[in-house]
Formats: structure tokens, C-alpha cells, sequence
């Protein structure tokens, strides 16, 4: 009974060592008076992490130390990367990341010109 008690604790405490460090910031709306912006998306490039803003347009991620790109988009917004993170064993609090509105025109002119 004791051999199962000491492996069951050694692998909780594997899993809880493999939560890695947290990773918070909050994503703002560069159009509207710089308002949190809600459900953007912040991937970790090259991996399967992701996660999404909340209301107060703040997110959370949980990595293990090391070296990361973050990516930040909106549908409608321009994304933006963020090069070289470095996640060591102490809590990351990212700048406020600023997103804009991508820039689309439509020429009336033209499009009059083809009729």
C-alpha cells in the first residue's frame, strides 16, 4: 500500500510540475478608444495552444519555460506577433496588446466604370 501511495504522489506531483508558468495579458481595441476586446484569439505558434480574451478582453496562458511567439488576431483586425516571450519560473504579464481594424476601401468609381 505504500509503494502505491509514494508512486500516486509522485505522479500528481509530476502533473502539477507540467502546468507550467502563466502567461497573462489583455487585448484592446485600437479603433474604439482602446476598449477591451472580447473572444480575440492568442495562439503560441508552431503548437496546439491557444486561447481566447475574455470580456475585459484578458487571456491566460499556462507554458513551460522556454522561448515562444504568441499571435494575436480578431476577424477584422490586423493580427500581430510577438516575437521572442520568454517564459522562465516566474509569472509573465504581457503589455496590453493593440489590435486595429484592417483598412479596406471600396471604390464606387470603379466599380461604376465596369457597367
Amino acid at each position: 500500500m505504500k509503494i502505491i501511495t509514494l508512486v500516486f504522489g509522485l505522479l500528481i506531483s509530476g502533473f502539477a510540475y507540467a502546468q507550467g508558468v502563466s502567461v497573462q495579458g489583455s487585448v484592446l481595441d485600437g479603433d474604439f478608444d482602446k476598449e477591451p476586446l472580447a473572444f480575440a484569439n492568442v495562439k503560441v505558434k508552431g503548437l496546439d495552444i491557444n486561447a481566447e480574451t475574455s470580456l475585459e478582453g484578458a487571456f491566460e496562458l499556462n507554458l513551460l519555460e522556454g522561448e515562444y511567439t504568441l499571435v494575436i488576431d480578431f476577424i477584422g483586425y490586423a493580427p500581430i506577433e510577438i516575437t521572442d516571450v520568454v517564459v522562465s519560473n516566474t509569472k509573465v504579464i504581457l503589455n496590453p496588446v493593440v489590435l486595429s481594424t484592417l483598412k479596406r476601401t471600396y471604390d464606387l468609381a470603379s466599380a461604376s466604370d465596369d457597367q
